[in-house]
């Protein structure tokens, strides 16, 4: 349980937008990989200066959607600019009652992962904090800096090399084919349980280990296993509901 917990949730780093634009991801190990090491949940002190509730294209009847009590199938598009860059924040499936008080012109503090979809970099906003303290954003500000002036900085591999040692990393790991066929199933299974787990991301959901079972048809050790390994390799976090999703 104790290692679940340590992969479950990385550290949020302190940055500006700049260096999120300014650095490079991996598509094979999913990190983005800034002046500040490898990253995938930031931390942004910044200006909202634009919003948009766009109704997801899964919905076709529009009458559906205006009946619903509860509506969670609007998509929340925040552009966000703190001076050094600007970056969208993008919530899936989300209630726009529970984000009216953001609107432009807002300062806020805001934690996140980072997603990568079709060759743009965006935020997945896990929380969203109003500020009214100017104070907080120049102390926010001074952190980043201490650490730039300090030279806690890192140099940005370049991808294609990286994922040239990545895949040979791989491969030695796999050199001992006593159990190929075995090992092969098993990498079939954890890939299709990924896959499950990242459309359902994708539409803002997430998915439950309970929906996992019943679509994949599987022994729930075995599914547990397969989810072990994968938050291991940081594919994969399991939110604070108990609801799978992909990085």
């Amino acid at each position: 349980m104790n290692e679940l917990q340590t992969f479950r949730r990385l550290p949020s780093i302190k940055c500006w937008i700049t260096h999120i634009l300014n650095g490079k991801y991996s598509i094979n190990n999913r990190f983005l990989y800034t002046i500040f090491g490898q990253i995938k949940r930031i931390r942004i002190v910044t200006t909202i200066v634009d919003k948009k509730e766009i109704l997801n294209n899964q919905r076709i009847n529009e009458e559906d959607f205006l009946e619903d009590e509860n509506p969670s199938n609007v998509r929340i598009e925040f552009y966000l600019d703190d001076g050094t860059g600007l970056i969208r924040a993008t919530l899936w499936s989300a209630n726009p009652d529970d984000y009216s008080e953001y609107n432009k012109g807002d300062k806020i503090d805001l934690v996140g992962m980072i997603k990568y979809w079709n060759g743009f970099i965006s935020i997945s906003p896990e929380i969203i904090r109003k500020l009214e303290d100017p104070n907080f954003s120049l102390l926010h500000d001074l952190e980043i800096i201490k650490r730039i002036k300090k030279g806690d900085l890192q140099e940005i591999p370049d991808i294609n090399d990286l994922n040239f040692e990545f895949e040979n990393n791989i491969n030695e790991i796999d050199v001992d084919s006593l159990f190929k066929e075995e090992s092969s199933e098993h990498s079939d299974l954890k890939d299709k349980i990924y896959l499950l787990i990242e459309e359902h991301t994708l539409n803002g959901e997430g998915i439950s280990l309970q929906n996992l079972l019943e679509l994949l048809k599987i022994s729930e050790n075995n599914l547990k296993e397969n989810l072990k390994n994968l938050e291991i390799e940081s594919k994969i976090y399991q939110s604070e509901d108990n609801i799978y999703q992909s990085y």
